[in-house]
């Protein structure tokens, strides 16, 4: 059962105590991801996350890491568009031990020179291995593409440039503004006892914060229909595609979600069948949401030999206008459903996910992860939700596209454009 607290200085708690393990998540979720930085700071939060693992007041990187390692603690950290997050998994017996290691890197990093020196080329090689992979390339470049120049369109690992101009004073007046209890959520999940677990959020955390402020806001980013290309010598053109879709906590994202499960979610999805399987054009070929605070999009990907490219961005046209006119089938709404009723179910059974799920849920929109909920609203969909959806969604004027591989011999935007 979620439990959820604000503290008097603004920080707040989410717990979910479970009988049914012996694991226990901790999960400490900062509002600051890319969507907050302006374009000289790009990419300051993905490195923040790395220099909070390097060095406390007392204790060395290579501390942190075995400290936690010799109790069988898993400790890592994640930055994405709206947040960062720093968390632990581990036996129950260790909830306390993760809290004050978690509150040490929090609060009392150094942020030591040469410590700085060395993970600015451990961030450079990350940046270096996400550009050699098509892919990653492709996505980054088509989500520019689709927001302009803007915290929405700017990858979340940041530009070379910017990662080795980062200074001490960075990232003190970024964590000074940020990392505030108003904008700080701890997520607890597994096999606790709730009135220990508040204690400890009150003694390793909500007493130590130094300074206040606001949580953080971020604007809707106006999207554009605009083509990505990158030259690239590989044997596969990887070409992706983005429409304009809804926001996280808006109800309709259900219809999305289940859309995408018909349309590309799995092996028996449209797009697998009928582009990969029947015609034999593709080994990767998907859909997904994503779904942010002001935000929303639908994304497509498909891998396939450059001869080929043509035809296949005309099959996925063929896919699209055939959901426009026809809609899913009843059969496919009902698998639909059950999928995504599967995914939420499966995941609420597992301390990290539940963790993971509240810490998200009440930085995105205030409230904790509902799994009731979701399924009365999962439930509650009908075939016209989804027809809304696809009619909402599949906007050929607000179409981006990003292509990277040898040069086409055709236009991949005017392609899927129909142009």
């Amino acid at each position: 059962m979620n439990k959820i607290y604000t503290l008097p200085d603004g920080l707040r708690l989410v717990l979910n105590d479970m009988d049914t393990t012996r694991s226990a998540a901790v999960g400490v979720y900062v509002a600051a991801g890319a969507a907050n930085e302006n374009a000289e700071r790009s990419g300051i939060s993905h490195f923040i996350e790395h220099m909070l693992f390097k060095r406390t007041h007392k204790r060395t990187a290579y501390d942190i890491a075995d400290e936690m390692e010799s109790l069988g603690v898993q400790i890592n950290a994640f930055t994405a568009r709206h947040m960062t997050s720093y968390y632990t998994i581990s036996t129950y017996e260790h909830i306390e031990a993760c809290m004050e290691l978690l509150s040490d890197i929090f609060f009392n990093s150094v942020f030591d020179k040469e410590d700085m020196a060395r993970e600015k080329q451990v961030v450079l090689e990350e940046i270096s291995r996400s550009e050699d992979d098509p892919e990653d390339v492709c996505f980054d470049g088509l989500a520019k593409a689709f927001y302009g120049d803007t915290s929405m369109g700017r990858p979340i690992l940041g530009y070379a440039d910017n990662v080795n101009s980062f200074t001490r004073r960075n990232i003190e007046d970024y964590m000074r503004e940020y990392y505030v209890p108003a904008n700080t959520v701890i997520s607890v999940a597994g096999k606790f006892d709730p009135c220990e677990a508040e204690g400890f959020v009150r003694k390793y955390f909500s007493e130590k914060f130094r300074y206040g402020g606001n949580a953080t806001e971020v604007d809707a980013v106006e999207t554009r229909s605009q083509l990505f290309f990158k030259e690239k010598p590989t044997e596969q053109a990887n070409i992706a595609f983005m429409f304009p879709s809804y926001t996280y906590g808006d109800d309709r994202l259900y219809a999305a979600m289940l859309l995408s499960n018909v349309f590309g979610g799995g092996m028996s999805s449209r797009l697998f069948q009928n582009v990969r399987e029947r015609r034999g054009l593709a080994y990767d070929i998907y859909s997904l949401t994503s779904a942010m605070k002001a935000n929303g999009c639908f994304e497509i990907f498909v891998g396939t030999n450059p001869k080929t490219a043509r035809t296949a961005v005309e099959a996925i046209r063929e896919e699209i206008l055939l959901l426009l006119d026809k809609g899913i089938t009843e059969r496919e709404f009902s698998k639909g459903k059950e999928q995504l009723k599967a995914g939420n179910v499966l995941g609420a059974e597992s301390a990290v996910s539940l963790m993971r799920a509240n810490g998200k849920s009440v930085i995105m929109t205030g409230e904790a992860y509902d799994l009731d909920e979701s399924l009365n609203k999962i439930n509650a969909l009908t075939m016209s939700d989804v027809r809304n959806a696809v009619e909402d969604i599949f906007d050929f004027g607000k179409v981006a596209a990003g292509y990277v591989g040898v040069t086409p011999d055709f236009d991949v935007l005017a392609s899927v454009k129909g142009d």
